[in-house]
């Protein structure tokens, strides 16, 4: 999705491919559609609304939110679209008031020539900080909004055998006036055969490239490959493995392999399982695939624009679940590891989320979440190392049919080992009522 308030004029060529895809989801020829909305408001109180050891300041803030969702899938023609307006009120005054509208369409597709040729678009829109080592807070937080737009084409060789290339027109904005704001021209194509109904194997490459940047830099990325892919009755596995280049005119080229492994399984030893391992290289200032869903986990750090650089990225995610009569029960983990090519230092993240839930009574939610996040900012700097504590209790109860409430109390301790100023701890409690109204 996309943040309203660019910072671009009117002729903005992101503008103008949302206003393209609003009138094709508007005048369409209409069918039966899914809709969703809610509206709610909540007030947290925070004791420490700053994250300051020196500096703390209670605050009271209230958040007032609408959102709208519409989806529509048909044979030839497969649209989403979400628009939501959202305010925060600071009482004391300790932040500015915000208002934030959203909309977009998550997905835009549309057959031209019945299961050979169609048109596409993606957007997302993903929150980043000017330097990963801020915490984030109004003054801080910024988005980055990146559209895809153009052509694929898909022709099936044989029974068997399935080609398939793409062509898109990148547009990459950043709501920082510092962070570099992109237009890149991107191609890939992938020859996919099944060996049977379960086992399927392919060969890959893309390749993309800047065609104009705020600050001239002229960036080339390009990889092939080969993957694999094998289905269970309980699960999938997929992996990816071949050779990728990042060539750039103020830096220098960065060569090595990229690796994407995924596995997902369904009542392994009673649990849910889902395991996945990344390797790759992209610049900084468009980030990574992984990063443009839109949807965070909890665990996820937020990524950083601070500076256009060549990063190369290690990151391993296991999520494990169990569902009982009596209770839900999940743990998230995730390791992260970025070297950057021009700054010349290693970042490493890693996260643990454990979760228990009860089930008390159908309409009554309860859960208690415990997390520990530890974030090393490189030897060449001097944040030190981060370990962030949260426990968190939260409850959930449905007053009538689609109204909710919801309740949570939190405490966060966060310490440093060299940099004392960057210690702090927290207690926040909030309440909140939705109506769920479609």
């Amino acid at each position: 999705m996309w943040c309203s308030a660019e910072k671009r004029a009117s002729n903005s060529p992101l503008l103008m491919i949302r206003v393209v895809m609003l009138w094709l989801i508007c005048f369409y020829p209409a069918s039966a559609t899914e809709t969703s909305g809610r509206v709610g408001t909540g007030l947290e109180h925070t004791s420490n609304v700053r994250q300051s050891r020196l500096d703390k300041k209670s605050e009271f803030i209230q958040t007032t939110y609408a959102e709208i969702g519409v989806e529509e899938v048909r044979k030839r023609f497969k649209a989403d679209a979400k628009v939501k307006i959202e305010n925060e009120h600071y009482f004391d005054n300790t932040y500015n008031d915000e208002t934030s509208l959203t909309s977009g369409f998550g997905l835009f597709t549309i057959d031209l020539i019945e299961d050979f040729f169609e048109w596409g678009a993606t957007f997302s829109r993903t929150d980043v900080v000017s330097n990963s080592a801020e915490d984030e807070n109004p003054d801080t937080t910024e988005y980055r909004n990146i559209a895809r737009t153009g052509p694929t084409l898909n022709y099936a060789i044989s029974r068997a055998t399935n080609f398939r290339a793409n062509a898109n027109y990148v547009v990459v904005e950043n709501s920082e006036e510092t962070a570099d704001d992109s237009q890149r021209a991107e191609g890939s194509a992938v020859i996919n055969h099944q060996i049977n109904r379960l086992t399927s194997i392919n060969l890959n490459g893309r390749y993309s490239e800047i065609i104009e940047s705020d600050n001239d830099e002229e960036i080339q990325n390009s990889r092939a490959g080969f993957g694999f892919s094998r289905s269970y009755v309980d699960g999938v596995f997929n992996a990816s493995y071949g050779l990728q280049e990042v060539r750039s005119n103020l830096a220098a080229t960065e060569r090595g392999s990229f690796t994407d492994v995924s596995l997902s399984r369904e009542n392994f030893l009673a649990h849910d399982v889902d395991l996945k391992y990344t390797h790759s290289i992209s610049d900084t200032s468009i980030g990574f695939e992984d990063d443009e869903s839109g949807i965070r986990d909890p665990a996820d750090p937020t990524q950083a624009t601070s500076k256009t650089d060549i990063e190369t990225r290690d990151r391993v995610t296991l999520i494990v679940s169990r569902e009982r009569t009596s209770f839900v029960y999940d743990l998230n983990l995730i390791y992260e590891e970025s070297n950057f090519n021009l700054q010349n230092y290693t970042e490493r993240y890693r996260g643990l989320i454990i979760g228990f839930a009860p089930k008390v009574y159908s309409r009554f939610s309860p859960r208690i979440q415990y997390s520990y996040l530890r974030e090393s900012f490189g030897i060449n700097r001097s944040e030190g190392d981060d370990s962030t504590q949260t426990l968190q209790l939260s409850l959930n109860y449905q007053l009538v049919e689609d109204l909710f409430t919801d309740a949570f109390i939190e405490y966060k301790d966060r310490t440093n080992d060299s940099v004392s100023s960057r210690q702090y701890d927290e207690i926040s409690l909030g309440l909140g009522v939705r109506w769920e109204f479609l």
